[in-house]
């Protein structure tokens, strides 16, 4: 066992221990030479550093209802952009559909006209006048009607109270085209 540096008194069975002790042996040592080189700086060990495992911490944070309903509006609203954008295009192929229809129908009516014209005969039809008893009318079997009153016609709309009262039937407009769109034979 290593000895140690302090004095040990046994007075009467009591034991103690002298605490000035460590005095006398600095004391010591500084005659010796020995403190000069206890005083040196003493090098420690170089630090380990303990790596950590990174975690990222997220803050929990709760959503304004305020934000919620915006949210919400933004999105109804895109949503109407779109159905609006998708019923544009339907009316205009529509549009296109029936432009293509009214251009055939107008070639065929010409042709059908032209037909129609050949097989008129104006000297034919006025033999066949002449023998069912049918004369040119005279100068004075002719009547001339003046309507030189005034015409008056009143339209009558609908007057919208508010704002409100338009965007309102504007959006039920909207949801029921919606409706007919998703269900065709609804309508």
């Amino acid at each position: 066992m290593a000895q140690s540096n302090r004095k040990f008194y046994r007075d009467n069975g009591a034991a103690a221990y002298d605490v000035y002790a460590w005095n006398d042996q600095a004391a010591r040592q500084y005659e010796d030479g020995r403190a000069y080189e206890r005083s040196l700086p003493i090098e420690l060990p170089d630090e380990r550093v303990q790596e950590q495992p990174y975690r990222r911490v997220r803050a929990r944070t709760a959503i304004a209802p305020f934000t919620l309903a915006g949210i919400l509006t933004v999105a109804c609203l895109m949503i109407l952009v779109i159905f609006g954008y998708v019923q544009l295009f339907e009316a205009s192929s529509n549009v296109s559909r029936l432009e293509t229809q009214l251009a055939n129908l107008k070639e065929q009516q010409l042709m059908l006209q032209s037909k129609y014209d050949a097989k008129i005969d104006l000297n034919a039809a006025e033999e066949y006048a002449a023998e069912i008893g049918l004369t040119r009318c005279q100068p004075e079997q002719i009547v001339y009607v003046s309507f030189s009153g005034d015409d008056q016609a009143e339209i009558y709309t609908q007057q919208r109270t508010s704002v409100f009262g338009e965007i309102l039937d504007a959006m039920q407009q909207s949801i029921l085209g919606l409706i007919e769109y998703l269900h065709p034979t609804a309508a």
